[in-house]
């Protein structure tokens, strides 16, 4: 499996690349090759090239996904892709005020699985005040990928 772990967000505010940061440091420390990644850099056809991926993104106004991730998702949604040996978990910022309340991170997870990815763990949609559903995510990150690792 290898300790491979590559970090995606999609922001507007920033958040989601902060959290990425934070995600990046803290799998560092538990030795884990991590690697911070902006959408907006993103091919599809490259996302299957680490073992394990997160993907940490925000919504942004009618449920659409932010505008750095806009091309990626227009790529992803338009196109047929195979994505059978993608594993990934999934987190959704959004604010619960509005109507389409992390439409993103569902429509990713969604198309995600449609073209094969395998999503280990639940998809956390959290609000505003994120902390706690952070890490609590995290903690089920790190669970599922060392049962990975130890199954490899």
């Amino acid at each position: 499996m290898g300790n491979h772990i590559a970090v995606y967000y999609g922001t507007m505010t920033g958040n989601a690349e902060d959290l990425a940061g934070d995600t990046v440091n803290r799998l560092t420390k538990l030795g884990y090759a991590s690697k911070s990644i902006s959408l907006e850099d993103q091919k599809v056809e490259d996302l299957t090239k680490y073992p394990f991926s997160l993907f940490i993104v925000s919504t942004w106004g009618d449920g659409e996904p932010p505008e750095d991730a806009y091309d990626f998702w227009e790529s992803l949604d338009e196109g047929n892709h195979n994505l059978e040996a993608l594993n990934y978990a999934i987190m959704g910022l959004g604010d619960e005020s509005y109507e389409e309340f992390n439409a993103f991170a569902r429509n990713l997870d969604k198309r995600l699985t449609d073209f094969g990815g395998k999503r280990h763990g639940e998809r956390v949609e959290a609000d505003v005040f994120y902390d706690d559903a952070y890490e609590k995510w995290f903690s089920e990150v790190i669970k599922n990928i060392t049962s990975m690792t130890l199954n490899s």
